[in-house]
């Protein structure tokens, strides 16, 4: 075999083998995430624990505490899903937002390795994309390392494509304004502003199987 017969051959191999690669991207990339089911909002038990969590958050974040005390709260997986499905529509319009149309239903699935969202999207042709953030929280400061994918193909997703998605779902709210700043790679203050001139500051997040943890103290707020 001539020297430009190897080279013939080991081109001709080359482009079989991406032929191949981009043929098995493909298929990956259209199927869904094995753990992507979300809830059925018109769902009795769905909506009650959905509820059920909403408040869970809302009562613990209201507790009169000791300025020094640190407390924690689990937030199960199950439960961040109910919600998902059932009161997120509702409470971005009380929030002067709206979820995108062209979305489905959201879902999360926690792990070790962070909090990935899957929700399919008219923009990827109908696929379910997926988003994975590791929040820090460092100095006062949260942001978020993120990573993303389709189906079950991981990919290296740009913030500037998930960036206008949340920030057209929050345009309208400025209290909605910190997941624009998030998806923008832009640390965001790790307070959380209560209605009695309190404040939550969180002092942790960390994520286990099937749920997060916060770590976090309450404080008056000196401004007032």
């Amino acid at each position: 075999m001539t020297r430009k017969q190897r080279i013939l051959n080991a081109l001709l191999g080359a482009a079989m083998a991406l032929v191949v690669l981009a043929c098995v991207g493909w298929w990956l990339a259209g199927l869904m995430p094995r753990w992507y089911a979300p809830p059925d909002a018109t769902d009795d038990a769905v909506r009650t624990l959905g509820e059920k969590a909403e408040y869970r958050l809302v009562e613990e974040f209201q507790k009169i505490r000791p300025p020094e005390e640190v407390w924690r709260l689990r937030i199960p997986e199950d439960a961040i899903n109910a919600w998902l499905a059932a009161r997120l529509p509702a409470w971005l319009s009380g929030q002067g937002a709206e979820w995108p149309k062209e979305l489905g239903v959201p879902q999360v699935h926690i792990s070790p390795s962070g909090l990935t969202f899957a929700i399919q999207a008219s923009e990827l042709g109908g696929r379910t994309g997926t988003l994975t953030l590791w929040p820090v929280i460092d100095n006062g400061m949260l942001s978020c390392d993120v990573s993303g994918g389709i189906g079950r193909l991981p990919l290296p997703i740009p913030l500037s494509m998930v960036h206008p998605l949340i920030e057209d779902a929050t345009e309208g709210s400025e209290r909605l304004t910190f997941l624009a700043q998030l998806t923008n790679g832009d640390p965001v203050a790790s307070t959380i502003p209560l209605v009695d001139h309190r404040q939550v500051r969180l002092q942790d997040i960390s994520c286990e199987d099937g749920g997060i943890v916060l770590t976090a103290s309450t404080f008056a707020d000196r401004n007032h």
